[in-house]
C-alpha cells in the first residue's frame, strides 16, 4: 500500500511538472521572450553608396506612380551590418509620419522615467504593436506634445523632423525616411538591452488588425515573407494627404537591414489601392537586394 501511495505521489508530482511546463510555455507566447536579438553597431552614419540598385528604385516609384491620384513616394534602406546605404530616393524629404511618431514618443518616455513597468509597460506596448492612438494621445500630452520631438529631433540629430503645426496632431509630425533610419540605429545600436528588448518585441508582434481594425500587415510584412521582421507603421490622413509608411527592421539569413518606405496620396485615393501600390514598391526593393546577394528567397 505504501509502494503504491508513493508511485502515485511520484506520478501526481510529473504531472504537476508538466502543467507548470505548460503554463510557462504558454506564458512565454503571450509575454514574449524578448524577441528576436536586434542588437546591431551601426552607430556612425551609414556610408552613402550612390547610384546603387536604381532599377529597383525606377520600379518602386512606378508601383506608385501607375496608381495616380498624386503619389509621393520616399526611401531609405540600410544594411546595419555593413553601416552602409543599400538603397535611397528623396530620403531627405519630411512627410507626415502618422503613428510612426510612437517611437519617439515611446523613447522620450524611457529618457524621462526609464524603462516602463506594470500597467504603464502593457499601455506602451499596446501603443508600438497595436498601435493603439488612445495611449499615444495620452503620453503626448503627459510629456509636453511637440516638446517630445523637438527633443527626441536635438538628441538624436533628426536633421528632417519638426512637431506638427497643430500641437494636438501628433500624426502630422514631419520626419524624412533618414531620420526614421537614424531613430531604428539608435534602437539597435545605443539603447539598453532592456528597453530595446522592450521596442522590438512590440514591434515584432504586430497584429495585423490594428487598435483601429486597420490591416497593418501592408508593406514589410506582406512583402518579405519568410524574414523576421520588427515593424512601426504608419496610416492616416495630414494635410489633405493620404498616408501610408512603412518602416522597421528586416532580417534576413545573412542581413539586417532598417527599411523606411514612406508614402502619400492626395486623399481621394482609397485605403485598398494605397496599401496594394506601397507594398509592391516595397516589394520590389527585396527583388534587388537578392540579386545582390544580401537575400535568401524563401
Amino acid at each position: 500500500m505504501l509502494k503504491q501511495f508513493a508511485q502515485m505521489k511520484v506520478l501526481v508530482g510529473i504531472a504537476a511538472l508538466l502543467v507548470v511546463g505548460a503554463l510557462c510555455a504558454a506564458i512565454a507566447v503571450i509575454v514574449g521572450s524578448g524577441g528576436e536579438d536586434w542588437h546591431a553597431g551601426c552607430r556612425s552614419a551609414p556610408a552613402e553608396t550612390a547610384g546603387k540598385h536604381a532599377s529597383a528604385i525606377a520600379e518602386a516609384r512606378e508601383a506608385l506612380l501607375s496608381k495616380g491620384n498624386d503619389p509621393r513616394l520616399e526611401i531609405e534602406v540600410v544594411d546595419l551590418d555593413a553601416c552602409a546605404v543599400e538603397l535611397s530616393w528623396k530620403a531627405d524629404q519630411a512627410q507626415p509620419t502618422a503613428s510612426v511618431v510612437k517611437l519617439l514618443i515611446a523613447l522620450d518616455l524611457m529618457d524621462s522615467s526609464g524603462m516602463p513597468s506594470g500597467g504603464k509597460a502593457t499601455a506602451v506596448h499596446e501603443m508600438l504593436a497595436a498601435s493603439d492612438d488612445r495611449v499615444a494621445s495620452q503620453l503626448w500630452q503627459q510629456q509636453g506634445g511637440p516638446a517630445i520631438v523637438r527633443r527626441q529631433a536635438e538628441k538624436l540629430g533628426l536633421a528632417n523632423t519638426s512637431p506638427p503645426a497643430d500641437i494636438g496632431q501628433w500624426g502630422s509630425t514631419q520626419m524624412s525616411p533618414a531620420d526614421v533610419i537614424t531613430v531604428y540605429r539608435h534602437i539597435t545600436a545605443e539603447l539598453p538591452e532592456e528597453e530595446r528588448d522592450f521596442v522590438t518585441e512590440a514591434m515584432e508582434s504586430a497584429p495585423r488588425s490594428a487598435a483601429d481594425g486597420f490591416d497593418q500587415h501592408f508593406g514589410i510584412p506582406r512583402a518579405f515573407p519568410g524574414a523576421d521582421w520588427a515593424v512601426k507603421q504608419g496610416w492616416g490622413t495630414s494635410g489633405g494627404r493620404r498616408v501610408l509608411n512603412t518602416t522597421g527592421l528586416v532580417r534576413t539569413a545573412s542581413r539586417t537591414f532598417a527599411v523606411a518606405v514612406m508614402g502619400s496620396w492626395n486623399e481621394t485615393v482609397d485605403w485598398t489601392t494605397a496599401s496594394t501600390a506601397l507594398t509592391a514598391a516595397t516589394g520590389v526593393l527585396k527583388g534587388s537586394l537578392t540579386v545582390s546577394g544580401a537575400w535568401k528567397l524563401s
